[in-house]
């Protein structure tokens, strides 16, 4: 699962198109959301959502030239699932700046504990920010990009359909919520499903 130039399109095709492409992606990232909390929503990106993204800086820029699209790709490329793994850009939303200052400090050191369980199995902790030296901790921020790493036998389990739960477990921020079977479906398409059989009843 990879971008490359071929797969966009030109400024003019993109301009004529993009009313229609932006309703596409907004059901698209609806679909592909979760809040976790009052403060965090997860946008889980795939190809289409780091394509779009990619289409509507060139548009905003006005450059087409083949230098600025690589360079666009190589800065949004690493969001796309490789086929192991969800990878999802976490915002902090407190609309209030006092709010916001006050509190995102600690609402950065939970971006860190962030999880997702599959059945029983234990919990699969997100890496943040893995392209910073510091991965965000020492500059609170209210974006954080997330990878969540599945083995093969997670893998084969959440392609069975077992209960998938998102949560937090730093002390100040310890939501968790039961993900729809609806979005686990969506999410699965990113997932590789492995080739050979595993014993699936030790992961459901």
């Amino acid at each position: 699962m990879s971008i490359s130039r071929d797969k966009l399109l030109t400024l003019q095709a993109y301009s004529l198109s993009r009313r229609a492409q932006r309703q596409q992606m907004i059901r698209h990232r609806r679909q592909r959301s979760l809040t976790l909390g009052p403060c965090m929503r997860l946008q889980f990106e795939d190809e289409l959502t780091v394509r779009y993204q990619i289409q509507e800086v060139l548009h905003a820029e006005r450059c087409g030239h083949p230098d600025a699209v690589e360079h666009e790709i190589g800065t949004y490329a690493h969001l796309v699932p490789d086929g192991s793994n969800w990878k999802a850009t976490l915002q902090i939303e407190i609309p209030d700046a006092l709010e916001r200052s006050r509190e995102l400090p600690r609402l950065n050191e939970a971006a860190h504990r962030l999880y997702v369980e599959v059945g029983r199995q234990p919990r699969v902790f997100a890496l943040a920010n893995e392209d910073l030296p510091d991965g965000h901790r020492s500059r609170p921020s209210a974006v954080h990009f997330l990878r969540f790493q599945f083995a093969e036998s997670l893998r084969a389990a959440l392609h069975a359909g077992a209960a998938v739960t998102l949560g937090c477990a730093h002390d100040q921020y310890a939501f968790r919520r039961v993900v729809p079977a609806d979005t686990v479906a969506r999410l699965c398409r990113d997932l590789v499903l492995p080739t050979h059989k595993l014993d699936l009843c030790a992961v459901r």
